[in-house]
């Protein structure tokens, strides 16, 4: 938008979002690579991995080699779902995260990964590390479709939600939690963690 000045010159108004709407390099990597897997899921599992990366740079800011960490285990997180066809996906998850960490010569950030992706489910507050505490966030943000927030502002929510639309991941999520519920009564959220 562009507001008249004084002597014929204009001011340029330009509205910087704090939404991360670029292609990460390792989460377009990843998500390519399994892309048969995702099926007809790909858009949905894309844009969650992209909500939660962008939530987690809210609540978090990383150093280039955390980046790299938060991007492939963003990537990563829920992946285990789709390639190992499990509801128990945490340990594929990290196995698929470590060999990819270990191929683009990462082995450093296998640990931090397997803490991020092994922990985003916790239900109380992770104290291990502060990149993994804010990656439960952002999850949880996303996952209970924003009714918690920790202190992210509604306006960020709705521009990121805008940006990247559910399309379908939380009805599949919670018809999987349901199906799980009914077939391993004693264990129905292998996931989730104390």
């Amino acid at each position: 938008m562009a507001l008249p000045r004084s002597g014929g010159l204009s001011l340029q108004l330009i509205y910087l979002s704090p939404v991360i709407d670029s292609p990460n390099p390792h989460i377009e990597d990843v998500l390519n690579r399994h892309r048969p897997a995702l099926g007809s899921y790909y858009d949905a599992y894309r844009n969650h991995v992209y909500r939660v990366y962008n939530l987690s740079l809210q609540l978090y800011r990383p150093t280039q080699a955390e980046e790299a960490s938060l991007a492939i285990a963003a990537a990563f997180h829920d992946l285990g779902i789709w390639a190992a066809n499990t509801f128990d996906y945490l340990p594929p998850s990290v196995a698929l995260a470590q060999a990819y960490a270990a191929e683009k010569g990462l082995e450093e950030q296998a640990a931090p990964i397997a803490a991020i992706i092994n922990n985003h489910h916790k239900l109380s507050r992770y104290n291990g590390d502060a990149l993994a505490e804010a990656f439960r966030k952002a999850d949880l943000i996303d996952l209970s479709l924003n009714v918690f927030r920790f202190d992210v502002r509604a306006s960020y929510l709705k521009e990121l939600n805008r940006a990247y639309p559910g399309r379908g991941f939380h009805r599949f999520i919670f018809g999987k939690i349901l199906k799980n519920i009914f077939r391993h009564p004693l264990n129905p959220l292998p996931m989730v963690r104390l």
